[in-house]
């Protein structure tokens, strides 16, 4: 574990952490923020879901009134049939989404220090809170590398994962609403690996995810975002 940062500035392509810092723990020094993307899918979800299927109602409402003028439309009919099985999927999808945020009690990891080191130790505490009968769960430690780049007007983005480290694997086990399941272990961030980095057109992000399969919802992961300095200098001076 490293007492003193490295100064912000002396690594200006690596993210700051001090989103990721600014919530104290309540065993260990830090819990980290959960990615918020599944949140995003859940609005983008929403949204589209309220938007064409209200459209698919517009369009319904049009056919009806020609069928009962005796003047169908049969065009439009054609093209309200693929348009509401459309709405169908869209309302389907938007609720997986809504019972995997909410339905699935919250998700926290507290880390002992931050940021993290090649070559360093670093406590873990992982908590699932629910009503829940787990199938699974697990932890990993998860790099991914992400380009992007040009391709005519089009401006394209490509994620990589690169690297995964199991963190901790459990089987069949029940948690109680009253009593979440809790568990400690210690994450070793492997030597020689590329450090988090972050430019106009390359990244390399650091997280650990949360992956599990409850009876009753569907699958679900959850990602907590870490970054990863280059080693020490007195790591290095040391080997």
């Amino acid at each position: 574990m490293n007492d003193a940062k490295e100064p912000t500035g002396a690594y200006p392509t690596i993210p700051h952490d001090d989103n990721l810092t600014n919530s104290p723990g309540i065993e260990l020094a830090y819990r980290l923020p959960i990615e918020s993307t599944s949140r995003w899918w859940l609005l983008t979800s929403t949204l589209f879901t309220l938007v064409w299927n209200g459209l698919v109602v517009v369009l319904a409402v049009v056919a009806l009134g020609g069928f009962f003028r005796g003047e169908t439309d049969w065009r439009l009919v054609a093209f309200l049939v693929p348009f509401t099985a459309a709405g169908g999927w869209s309302i389907y999808y938007f609720l997986r989404q809504l019972l995997i945020t909410t339905g699935i009690g919250p998700t926290t990891i507290e880390i002992s220090d931050h940021p993290l080191y090649p070559g360093q130790r670093y406590e873990i505490l992982l908590s699932q809170s629910g009503h829940l009968s787990v199938r699974w769960l697990e932890m990993n430690l998860v790099c991914e590398e992400e380009a992007t780049y040009r391709q005519g007007t089009d401006v394209r983005r490509e994620t990589v994962q690169v690297y995964q480290q199991p963190v901790f694997h459990r089987v069949g086990f029940d948690i109680e609403t009253e009593a979440p399941f809790q568990n400690r272990c210690d994450l070793e961030i492997p030597r020689g690996i590329m450090h988090s980095f972050q430019s106009g057109h390359n990244a390399v992000y650091w997280k650990l995810t949360v992956r599990g399969d409850v009876v009753g919802w569907p699958p679900f992961q959850r990602n907590f975002p870490i970054i990863v300095y280059p080693p020490a200098a007195s790591d290095e001076e040391s080997r």
